[in-house]
């Protein structure tokens, strides 16, 4: 009898026993559990059961096969799974509104990291993606966050923020999400019609029209690992996770408990104020939510007002709607707070 937990037909994996997630059309459609580096390389070989051109998705993490697919026969689903997780690639995305700031700050990122693991090389080790959109992937082999853990996801943000900080270059932080899925090699963007095509390094100097042009159709190649730990990655990995288990409380389930003061900014806020850059459903709604949201997080009023009027109005918002906005939302996040509004 064909497991209905693997993916169809696909070699067996690398790594023994992790499974993840797989999301076959938008984000919001069910997830079938699969084989996770199995699923990942046939998507990025163009394996023959992989449809190019579809929107497809894959969990950021793996999980260990048992505890996952227990859970996803308990519930029904895979989602709302807090055990523990394994990064057997850790992910970078660089979105920017400018798809030209994107591939530069990429190349800036994808040359550290080089520079940093001399192990990696562009086709051995180091995945480079362009995201079909509005920015580019990149991806590490991770062979410490191979070890299942509960702090895995934690670690995952704190090692790729630290090595984009040390490149001076600014990544989504949001994607270390326990379920997060990412969209997966080769497939389709439903908004520009473009594929999530993997680059060499070379490619990834092209101008960014030239790089859409390869986007127009999958490129199948073989997905780069190096296949051998790296000492340096072990020792970052291990100062990461280090990092984690101090900065926070550990409850009985082995969860980290962050701080209560600790500092929380959305990644949409980040953006607004680095790059004006807008969310659906438009301007003066991602104006209206960034002054709530910083509000909330209990930010005086003279310094929202600091953070967010230029960014506001080089997004073309007359100077009334920003007044607007920005008094609306410093008023919601004071009642969200408890307290009377201070925007005047």
């Amino acid at each position: 009898m064909t497991d209905p937990y693997d993916f169809p037909g696909a070699p067996s994996s690398g790594v023994p026993g992790l499974v993840g997630a797989y999301v076959p059309g938008p984000p919001t459609s069910p997830r079938v559990v699969v084989r996770w580096l199995d699923l990942l390389r046939a998507a990025q070989e163009l394996d023959d059961r992989f449809n190019p051109d579809a929107e497809q998705y894959l969990t950021a993490f793996a999980y260990p096969r048992c505890e996952y697919v227990n859970h996803v026969r308990r519930i029904g689903t895979p989602r709302g799974h807090t055990g523990p997780a394994s990064c057997p690639w850790l992910w970078f995305d660089i979105d920017r509104p400018n798809l030209d700031e994107a591939r530069r700050d990429t190349l800036t990122l994808a040359r550290f990291l080089l520079r940093r693991y001399p192990k990696l090389d562009c086709g051995d080790g180091l995945g480079i993606w362009f995201s079909g959109s509005k920015g580019f992937h990149l991806g590490i082999e991770c062979w410490p966050g191979n070890r299942p853990d509960q702090l895995a996801p934690a670690t995952a943000k704190r090692l790729a923020l630290a090595l984009a900080c040390a490149a001076g270059v600014l990544i989504d932080g949001s994607i270390y999400d326990r379920q997060r899925i990412w969209r997966l090699p080769n497939s389709k963007h439903p908004s520009s019609g473009l594929h999530k095509v993997p680059l060499t390094l070379g490619e990834l100097e092209l101008p960014v029209e030239r790089i859409r042009e390869l986007a127009r159709h999958p490129r199948g190649c073989a997905l780069p690992e190096v296949g051998d730990p790296m000492a340096e990655l072990e020792a970052d990995w291990a100062a990461a996770l280090d990092a984690v288990r101090r900065s926070g409380t550990m409850t009985a389930d082995g969860r980290r408990v962050p701080p209560a003061d600790a500092p929380v900014v959305p990644l949409y806020v980040r953006q607004f104020i680095g790059f004006a850059d807008t969310q659906n459903p438009g301007r003066a709604t991602t104006l209206f939510r960034c002054a709530a949201a910083l509000s909330e997080a209990g930010t005086p009023p003279a310094v929202i007002w600091g953070l967010l009027e230029e960014p506001a109005l080089k997004t073309g918002l007359p100077v009334h709607e920003v007044r607007k906005q920005i008094l609306a939302g410093i008023a919601h996040g004071a009642c969200q707070r408890g307290e009377g509004s201070e925007a005047t």
